[in-house]
Order: structure tokens, then sequence, then C-alpha cells
């Protein structure tokens, strides 16, 4: 595992992945009075399905896996396509970005009883989702600019080899998030509506 993960591709992501979280916690602070009002409404409106436990369906579990499979589709389309490999550390971002909106906001609807429900609401399934993201953007990326490398070099390339790892890893990110989704709606709701 330590020959496809790059230690200098993974501290950038999680720096962009802090740079995001900081942003969505500054985006909170800098948004009118009228929108904080509505963002708490939304806030009050999604703890009150966790606790009638209208959350934990399948429908929610398929949003969440539909969620899940547009980060790691992206991040497999950018590393193939070169010139699209900027997007996977906008995605890191973006990931690090809707966490710091997601746990402002929790905090700024409930005040002191807002820092636990907001670490609780991204405990495991959140956790999961971050790790598997950086990881596997570095993956891909350190896969990208081998074959970059050695097309400008004029190597031989084994086009099947580096398919069957690109496809290998897809594969393996989706079980991930599978997992994250499940763990979500069905186990991370149960936590929170047993707080709750």
């Amino acid at each position: 595992m330590k020959k496809i993960i790059d230690k200098k591709i993974v501290a950038i992501l999680v720096i962009m992945f802090i740079l995001g979280f900081l942003g969505g916690i500054l985006f909170l602070i800098m948004t009118n009075k009228l929108d904080k009002l509505i963002i708490k409404e939304e806030i009050e409106e999604y703890f009150n399905l966790i606790k009638t436990g209208e959350y934990s369906n399948f429908n929610s579990f398929i949003n969440s896996f539909k969620n899940n499979i547009i980060y790691i589709t992206i991040i497999l389309v950018s590393s193939v396509v070169f010139l699209l490999s900027p997007l996977v550390f906008f995605i890191n971002f973006y990931k690090g970005f809707v966490i710091g909106f997601l746990m402002s906001s929790i905090v700024l609807t409930f005040k002191v009883k807002g820092v636990l429900y907001s670490i609780l609401s991204i405990i495991p399934h959140q956790i999961i989702m971050t790790i598997l993201i950086i990881v596997y953007s570095s993956i891909m990326l350190k896969f990208t600019i081998k074959l970059f490398k050695g097309f400008r070099n004029g190597e031989n390339i084994n086009i099947r080899l580096f398919t069957e790892k690109v496809l290998l890893m897809f594969i393996g990110a989706l079980i991930l998030a599978l997992i994250s989704s499940l763990l979500e709606i069905y186990l991370n709701t149960f936590i929170l509506n047993a707080v709750l």
C-alpha cells in the first residue's frame, strides 16, 4: 500500500480539505441574518426527521450513496483525463467545505449542545468518506502522473494493467462508499436519535 500512496500528494490533499473546512465555517459566519434563519430551519427539520425516524429509509440511503458515487466518479474521471486532474484538489476542498459548513450550522442552531451534535453527525460515515476521498485521490493522482510521465518519455505503457488497477481502485472505493452510506443512514441516525 505504501508504494501506491504518495505522502506529498496526501499532505496537499489534507491541506485542501482543511482549507475547505475553514472555508465552510467562514462562509456561515459571513452569511446574513435571513440566510442564517433559513439554515437554522433546515437543520431543525433535518434533526426532526432523525427524531421521527423518517430519515432512516431506503430513499435516504440511495441519495447518500448517489452523492458518494459522484465524489469517487469525479475523482476517477479527473484522474484519467490528465487535464481535469485539478478537479481532484477541488473535490477535497469541497468535502472539507461541506463538513465545516454542516458542523458550524449545527452549532449555530443548537448552541452548546450543537458541539456534541455536530461531532456525532460526522461519526463514523463522514470520517470514512473523508479518508476514502483523500487516499483514493492520492492513489489516482499518482497513477495519472506515472501514466503522463510514461507517455511524455516515450515509455511503453501497459494500458490494460493501468485500466485494471484503476478499475480495482474504483470498485474498492465504491464498496467503502456503500458502507459509509449504510452507516450514515442506519447507524449514525440511531446514535443521534439516542442522544436527542
